[in-house]
């Protein structure tokens, strides 16, 4: 029984260490950004507008370290991302002490002064830090993958429907090619010239009659020609 009391109120201490050591760390975060509030406050006064835009932009410090510290416990992969957080938390703190000491600093000489020109841009600083950590997830690397095998298989896709309808296509043009070299040699058989001959000559008969008003007597012959025998009366 005294070793489970003891294990609960380990569990318990620990939990409160841990709670107490975000709480230090946001405060310490919340006091830097208040410091560059007051820094942004001399140059913005008297324009509300841009003055709730530089608090907006102050601000993202405590917004990154609580994004740093919720993934350092429990959302970063170990490995390149892992150390990427730990090298953005070190700048991070090492802005905010900056941040602090400028507003201090009421002279503003030699590397106060350097640094004083510089913070404006720190909203930067914290996104391209968080911008690199957020990108070396592992998960983000691995669905870029997957986009980049899905679109190989698209395009392997592609060229084979492309090769099918080609092949399609190639053996349509010799379809067609054959289907017009047996056309040409039904054309000029015997039986094909004798057919048509025969058209012409039922054609040329039509129209004569239709000129005419005439009737063309019947041939007997046997091979279907009229012959020279004139025209006969309707």
């Amino acid at each position: 029984m005294k070793l489970i009391e003891d294990s609960a109120n380990k569990i318990a201490a620990r939990s409160f260490a841990k709670i107490l050591a975000i709480f230090i760390i946001l405060a310490v975060a919340i006091f830097g950004d208040v410091m560059y509030c007051i820094q942004m406050a001399k140059i913005f006064a008297g324009n509300n507008l841009l003055m709730v835009f530089a608090y907006i932009g102050a601000f993202t410090s405590v917004l990154s370290v609580g994004y740093l510290l919720l993934g350092k416990s429990a959302v970063f992969e170990p490995g390149g991302q892992m150390l990427a957080s730990w090298i953005a938390f070190g700048v991070e703190m090492v802005i905010i002490a900056l941040n602090i000491l400028v507003v201090f600093n009421h002279d503003k000489t030699g590397p106060m002064a350097a640094w004083a020109m510089i913070s404006p841009a720190t909203p930067v600083v914290h996104m391209l830090l968080i911008g690199l950590v957020y990108f070396m997830d592992p998960e983000l690397k691995e669905a870029h993958r997957d986009k980049e095998l899905q679109s190989k298989i698209r395009a392997a896709q592609r060229k084979q429907r492309m090769a099918t309808e080609m092949a399609k296509l190639l053996v349509q043009e010799k379809h067609l090619e054959f289907t017009v070299r047996e056309l040409e040699t039904a054309i000029n058989s015997p039986e094909s010239q004798n057919r048509i001959s025969q058209h012409a000559h039922s054609m040329n008969d039509t129209l004569l009659t239709e000129m005419s008003g005439r009737t063309l007597p019947k041939d007997d012959s046997s091979d279907g020609y009229y012959g020279d025998r004139g025209f006969g009366r309707r």
